[in-house]
């Protein structure tokens, strides 16, 4: 008895099995089919976990893909910057001159250091001044509570001293 088995072509895209899974979105998927590529891949990254070198290697990789998505997203976010758009109106009509993304944040900034907070109440603040008084408040209440437990320290140490003294003097009176 003779068996011949004929391969025409293998490559990276030929289909070997199908496994039953979870996709990306966590859905139950039946019939996933699996190729050459996906075991190679599998392959790889379970030698290359097992070395000693792989949070190395995975810092690095992690570094390269942060630099080209900055190299490649750098002249998208300038555009973005430079390019002039109309503003429109709450019906998307165009309102105003064309005016770039530059302008509109340089102006939303020198719109927090002038706008006030609130019209009511006694005192008028800018958004800004709120912002640094909340601060400025916050780092003088941790001071004071930090010299305050200092000075329950040191009273409660005299204090304690002193009530033991007196203690023993009693004892020896008697």
């Amino acid at each position: 008895m003779n068996i011949t088995v004929n391969v025409d072509e293998v490559t990276l895209a030929t289909v070997v099995d199908e496994v039953a899974g979870f996709n990306d979105d966590g859905d139950y998927v039946r019939h996933q089919p699996q190729t050459v590529a996906d075991l190679v891949a599998a392959r790889i990254v379970e030698r290359l976990v097992k070395d000693d070198q792989y949070p190395h290697l995975r810092d690095q990789v992690i570094q390269v893909r942060e630099e080209l998505i900055r190299a490649a997203l750098a002249p998208v976010i300038e555009e973005a910057l430079t390019v002039p758009f109309r503003k429109t109106s709450t019906y998307g009509e165009p309102a105003g001159e064309p005016v770039t993304l530059r302008t509109v944040i340089a102006a939303e900034a020198q719109r927090m250091l002038t706008h006030y907070e609130s019209d009511y109440g006694q005192r008028k603040l800018t958004v800004m001044q709120a912002l640094v008084r909340k601060e400025v408040e916050a780092a003088l209440a941790k001071e004071i509570r930090d010299a305050v437990a200092q000075a329950r320290e040191q009273v409660s140490g005299e204090i304690g001293q002193m009530v033991a003294s007196a203690v023993a003097a009693g004892m020896r009176s008697r």
